[in-house]
């Protein structure tokens, strides 16, 4: 499922790189993220681990989306992202793995990292669609399906 989302995201990025620059890094090793949680004393969660294992940092849309390796934010909280450049952070919680974003002392909940990466690729598609029209999928799907 995850691999799926960042075939999809890479390809979105791809397909919007004449407006927006993007760049997806090399992935982490298992070696990495293990050495990670054992000095950190946290659990990274499943679904953002097999997304690492595809690439350790992204920046997608002029770095208005932004995913990273793990920084410890504060005692509760780890820090992985970084959404539209404004101050909005995407975090997960060391006791819970839940993701959530903290913008200017708000707080907005997601089910899982996949509905973070989903959220990301809906703000990509409305991008493309201001870009090529409403018949954009059409031309995406026949460059990269």
């Amino acid at each position: 499922m995850i691999k799926e989302s960042y075939d999809h995201l890479k390809n979105l990025c791809d397909f919007l790189s004449d407006e927006y620059e993007y760049k997806f890094e090399a992935p982490a090793s298992e070696e990495e993220i293990n050495n990670w949680e054992k000095e950190n004393d946290a659990v990274i969660p499943s679904m953002l681990k097999e997304w690492l294992l595809l690439t350790k940092n992204c920046n997608m849309s002029d770095r208005s989306w932004q995913l990273f390796f793990p920084e410890i934010d504060d005692a509760e909280n780890v820090l992985v992202g970084s959404f539209t450049g404004d101050g909005e952070y995407l975090c997960f919680s060391r006791k819970t793995g839940d993701f959530f974003t903290t913008f200017d002392g708000e707080t907005e909940e997601y089910d899982s990292f996949d509905d973070v990466l989903t959220y990301i690729s809906v703000d990509l598609e409305d991008k493309a669609e201001d870009i090529f029209g409403e018949d954009w999928l059409e031309t995406f799907e026949d460059q990269y399906d």
